[in-house]
């Protein structure tokens, strides 16, 4: 158990900790008038009662509303390293259903190992395919590997999202999401592929997929599959929609 990185400047700036120490004093009082006795404040212990209730009920919507004076509400807005900020809810990441989707489409092909390994270039990776800060020897469990891959998936979206600006059905979504969960964000949005997308070639954008199948410079059958795979959903979501 730790504290949290900002503790300190929530304990002097949080109106939820403010009113939950006067919540204390409150609750305290009516002992102490009951010892001293009522008569000798003029206070009815009745009302310490009812204020302590309706301060520690104050403390809820404390935690979410506007604190101008602690300044932390500002830095809660501009923090994006936990909750979603509304610029990276895209398809995927608003609604639970294509999130999952899109977590176990990329799942099925990318494989899960728990114990870090060096893929077919080289490079350290773990759980699905993650490769950011893995090391030797990390290990993870699976429910571990699951969250992690649900982030990448969202982080992802929000990455492609900034380059790719047509309007796309779900699966079309989820596909090129798998697509750039392989390759990068990168060189994603500098492809042939996000261009034609934006031009509003979206089956030629499909198209493109199976051309994306080689690793260190020659073809893997496991990236042909892939691609294929993703060609496959994408051109069903188009036929879908049409």
């Amino acid at each position: 158990m730790k504290f949290i990185d900002n503790w300190q400047a929530t304990l002097k700036g949080a109106w939820s900790v403010r009113l939950l120490v006067l919540a204390a004093v409150l609750s305290v009082a009516p002992v102490f008038v009951s010892l001293v006795t009522p008569d000798m404040l003029g206070l009815d212990p009745l009302w310490f009662a009812l204020a302590a209730t309706v301060v520690n009920l104050l403390a809820i919507p404390a935690r979410v509303l506007v604190q101008p004076a602690s300044g932390l509400w500002r830095a809660f807005r501009r923090d994006e390293s936990g909750a979603l900020c509304k610029r990276t809810v895209g398809l995927i990441a608003g609604g639970s259903v294509a999130l999952a989707s899109a977590v176990s489409f990329i799942g099925q092909w990318e494989g899960l190992r728990t114990q870090a390994y060096r893929d077919i270039v080289g490079v350290w990776t773990v759980c699905y395919g993650e490769t950011k800060g893995v090391r030797p020897g990390d290990r993870y469990s699976k429910a571990e590997c699951d969250a992690m891959l649900a982030r990448e998936v969202v982080s992802y979206e929000a990455a492609l999202d900034r380059c790719l600006t047509a309007k796309v059905p779900v699966g079309v979504k989820i596909a090129l999401v798998s697509w750039t969960y392989n390759v990068g964000a990168g060189v994603a949005c500098r492809s042939t592929l996000v261009r034609k997308a934006n031009a509003g070639d979206l089956r030629g954008a499909c198209n493109e997929l199976p051309r994306w199948n080689r690793a260190g410079g020659r073809v893997i059958r496991g990236l042909t599959n892939r691609r294929l795979s993703e060609r496959s959903m994408c051109l069903r979501a188009l036929d879908a929609e049409a």
